[in-house]
């Protein structure tokens, strides 16, 4: 099993940085598969051009690699086209993901369709400390319902403690990070049906 985990946030061991490094030790408690992991913030990625080019029949026949920019979405569409699971893990700004991670979703513009986003469990980890929802009816909206014989799977932490107004980092709370970690478990175990644990 083939797994690709991208951090959105800039800040690393940040809540959604920690939940996604425990979904990942999860995947590794079972001591098999590759995972590939992409720090958004650390790449160099152009935004997308809407030139249409990745369309062009003499593009398509390119693909995964059809876009016309060469930049670092280069290693990244290879990696998603074979993985099995996928994992992109935010924090909230302004009611929906980073810019970063947006930049990489907007790209994947080139290889929008069943054959590359059809099949996969994809995994939404999504930190905030107010409002979510609009983000988790993007990830269902635009992939989940949307493309075949996809599961998607969403954690969510509100960090902002209500009384103190302050914000708790996500190691403080040892429910969330088990979350994570038994989906990762689960999802690498071969004979776990993610359809059992699918969101709806």
């Amino acid at each position: 099993m083939k797994t690709v985990v991208f951090h959105g946030s800039p800040r690393k061991d940040g809540n959604s940085d920690t939940l996604a490094k425990s979904f990942v030790d999860g995947l590794r408690a079972n001591g098999n598969g590759e995972i590939k992991e992409f720090y958004a913030n650390d790449l160099c990625i152009k935004p997308c051009q809407m030139c249409e080019s990745c369309s062009k029949p003499e593009r398509v026949k390119l693909a995964p690699n059809n876009c016309v920019i060469r930049d670092d979405m280069e290693e990244i569409y290879p990696a998603f086209a074979e993985a099995d699971v996928v994992v992109f893990a935010t924090p909230i700004i302004w009611g929906y993901m980073t810019a970063q991670l947006k930049a990489i979703l907007d790209r994947m513009e080139a290889i929008a369709s069943n054959r590359y986003f059809g099949g996969k469990a994809f995994v939404v980890i999504i930190t905030c400390w107010h409002h979510y929802q609009t983000l988790v009816a993007f990830f269902k909206r635009a992939i989940a319902d949307y493309y075949d014989d996809v599961k998607l799977h969403t954690i969510i932490y509100c960090s902002l403690d209500p009384t103190s107004k302050k914000d708790v980092h996500v190691s403080n709370c040892k429910q969330k990070l088990e979350e994570a970690y038994n989906l990762g478990r689960n999802l690498g175990n071969p004979n776990f049906s993610a359809a059992s644990q699918q969101e709806n």
